[in-house]
This record gives structure tokens, sequence and C-alpha cells, in this order.
């Protein structure tokens, strides 16, 4: 039995994110705070679905943390000193930061809050972690570039204070989220939280010739016509994106070395993301706790879920250049694909909220916290009763018939075997 409180904290891009992570699974989730979160352009929220999301939380003795992790300028000093009221009056758990000018505001106005030290920080030593434990922080977010070993002499060094660590999802290329590229090819700062993600996307390879020698360049396919130009060591060149983070099979050593919050990346992803890593880590938690071994079958679970391919990152060691090889990997061949959020009606009818292209005869599973269930879709037809084939993503609400009982709030994917 593993008896110390041991929490998954997941992702919340928005409310309706917010309620499926804590019906999947989640004791805790991270939101963002208007203006001053990273991820300032996907994020939902607004002080009202907060105000709504901590009652959420309240009601289910779930804990709910602020994501205000900018590093400001000047110019958000005045309206950060004026908002943090607001944030304060609503009683979040702890506030998630790394800038200690506004951390420093959050101490002197309001000290009854507690601040979690964000990952954007990079916090990689017992000597910065007693630092800013002397500062007030009560948490600190390690940075993903730690291996096992470290995080445990953290612990051993500074043990009065609590650890955290990303155990999956997107993992940047540059120190924990520290990135230049957004910025240099957009005019977007990532760590004013409108990253564009520019590492990310496609781009294309062109060679130029002169009598002398040979330059490589880079065009972005969202800029067509638009080159940067390659350079190139005795090593190679490496471009740019690696593979997610997975670190499901280490949770146990993980809690031996004394991380005690277990977080999942992914504001910008999908309900259906949200949902289904929150269910399959809180397997894996349950398990530990029992003091069951882990289930190799997580892994066949989570590859319902859209990813790049998974490596261990740095926990268990420095990656090697695998964990950026595509060419050489495993294709990702997702054996689901998200259809639907289902709902059940007073009646007992059941209505789907269409995501993804559906069709009558689709084997699906209907997946609830609990359980999964293996049927095909009977019957589809519009709310007023007109009978169809076929439903595509976000053309709205059908009455859907799957031959089953369906709990409130399922999910329904599709047994594709395509990529998502």
């Amino acid at each position: 039995m593993f008896n110390q409180e041991l929490e998954l904290l997941m992702p919340a891009g928005s409310l309706e994110k917010l309620k499926y992570a804590f019906n999947y699974g989640a004791d805790a989730v991270y939101a963002g705070v208007p203006l001053f979160s990273l991820r300032a352009r996907e994020n939902e929220f607004n002080l009202e679905d907060l105000k709504e999301g901590i009652h959420f939380a309240r009601e289910r003795n779930k804990k709910v943390y602020f994501t205000a992790n900018i590093f400001a300028r000047n110019l958000k000093l005045k309206p950060f000193t004026h908002q943090i009221k607001e944030f304060a009056e609503l009683q979040p758990d702890a506030l998630i930061m790394s800038d200690p000018g506004l951390i420093s505001i959050v101490k002197e106005q309001h000290p009854e809050l507690q601040i979690h030290l964000s990952v954007q920080a990079n916090c990689m030593n017992w000597q910065s972690v007693k630092f800013w434990q002397k500062q007030g922080v009560s948490r600190v977010i390690l940075s993903r570039e730690l291996r096992l070993d470290e995080i445990k002499e953290i612990k051993d060094r500074v043990p009065d204070i609590e650890l955290e660590a990303f155990v999956h999802g997107s993992i940047c290329i540059a120190y924990s989220g520290r990135c230049l590229l957004s910025h240099y090819m957009s005019h977007r700062d990532a760590n004013q939280g409108v990253c564009d993600n520019s590492c990310r996307y496609g781009y294309n390879i062109h060679k130029a010739e002169t009598e002398k020698e040979e330059h490589y360049y880079l065009e972005d396919l969202r800029n067509k016509g638009e080159f940067y130009p390659i350079d190139e060591d005795e090593n190679g060149t490496y471009i740019m994106n690696s593979k997610d983070l997975c670190l499901i099979e280490h949770l146990k050593e993980m809690a031996e070395a004394g991380v005690c919050s277990f977080k999942v990346e992914g504001r910008t992803k999908s309900v259906y993301y949200v949902a289904m890593v929150s269910k399959i880590y809180r397997q894996a938690l349950n398990d530990l706790k029992a003091g069951r071994p882990f289930n190799a079958e997580l892994y066949k679970e989570l590859d319902k879920v859209a990813s790049r391919g998974y490596h261990k990152g740095f926990l268990m060691g420095n990656p090697t250049h695998e964990a950026q090889n595509y060419s050489h990997s495993t294709p990702r061949q997702y054996s689901q694909k998200f259809a639907a959020l289902l709902t059940t009606q007073p009646d007992s009818s059941v209505v789907a909220e269409v995501r993804n292209k559906m069709q009558l005869g689709d084997a699906v599973e209907v997946i609830s916290p609990k359980t999964v269930v293996e049927t095909s879709i009977l019957g589809l037809q519009t709310l007023e009763g007109e009978p169809l084939k076929e439903a595509h993503g976000g053309a709205g609400i059908y009455k859907i018939d799957l031959g089953v009982p369906v709990e409130n709030h399922s999910l329904l994917s599709i047994k594709s075997g395509r990529p998502l």
C-alpha cells in the first residue's frame, strides 16, 4: 500500500474541460486567469467561469489552482495589482506563478494565498528550491529537465516543501517553455502567453548551391516563400519538436523520490484528451495506492489519444536522438476517433454533441469515468425526429441510439484505426 497523498493535476483550458477533468478522476486542475496566464490566446476563462469552476470543485472536495505565470513587463504590473483582489476573492487553492515581481505583489496584498512556483521559473536544484521557499512559496513545479536522482536529492535537502512534476504531454524544445521561436517567427512572445507553437508546424527543406558551397533553408508552410537558413555542426541539425512525455510507468519511483503532485500538460487540448488522460492516470494512481503493479494495458488506452509518440524525457537519464526521430519510430495509428459528448435526457433518451463525423453502423466505445462499453450506432436523428445516416463535427446536437445504457457526460469514440 502507498499511504502518502498523491495528486493527479489536470489542465483546464475551459469550464467544460474543468468539469470533465474532475468527472474522470482529477484531484485538482489548473486554470488560467485572464491576461496573466500563459496560453492566453486559448484561455477561455473569465471571472464568472472561474467562480463556477471553484464552486464545482468545492462540491466534490477537489482543488483549483489559478495560473498567473507570465513574466510581466512594466505595463502589466498596474493591472495585476488591481485584479489580484478579484482573483483572491474567489479563494483558489493556490496561484501558479513565475515572476518574482508579481509574486511579491501577491505576498504583500494577499499573504493568505498559497503560491506554487511555475515550471516557467526553471527551478532545477535544491538551493533554488530553498530560496523560493524563503520567499513564501509552498510548492515548486520542477523543471522537466530533471532526472529522478536529482528530484530525490531536492526532497532530501528540502523535505518540508511540496514538489510537483509533469508526467504527460507536450514538451518544449527549450528549457520548459522559455522559447523564442514564436517571438522570432511571428512576433508573439511565448513568455507573455501568446506562443504560436512554431515548433509544431510543417516545414520544407530547400537546398541552394553556389560554386563554392551548399546552403539549406527552412520554409515555414504557414508563410510559403519565407525562408530561414539552417546551420549545421559536426553532430547534424536538430529540428525542432520532441515526442510527447509519458511517465505513467514511473509514478511509483517519482512518488518515492518526493513528488506529491503529478501534472499533465494540455490546456489547449480537447475535452476527449482531458477526460481520457484523467481516467487512465487515475487508474494508474489507484493501482499504486493499492499496491498493485503497473498495468501495461494502460499504454493501449493512451494510444486512443492523439500524440506525437511517447518518450520518458530526462527522468531516467538523457534522452537519445530517438526522442526526436519520427521516421524510425512506430507510426501512431490511433485506435479511436473522438466522436461526441453524450448527455442523458430526463426521458432516458441520449443526445450527442457531435465533434467529429459519425454514421450509422459505426463501431464505437461508450466511455464513462468507470466503464467502457463497446457497441455500434443503431440510430441517429435530429432533435425533431428526422432520421439521419451521418452527422458531422460542429453541426450541433442529435439524438442517438446506442442500444446500451449511457451515463451522463460519457464520451463516444469511433474505433477507427485512423490518426485523429
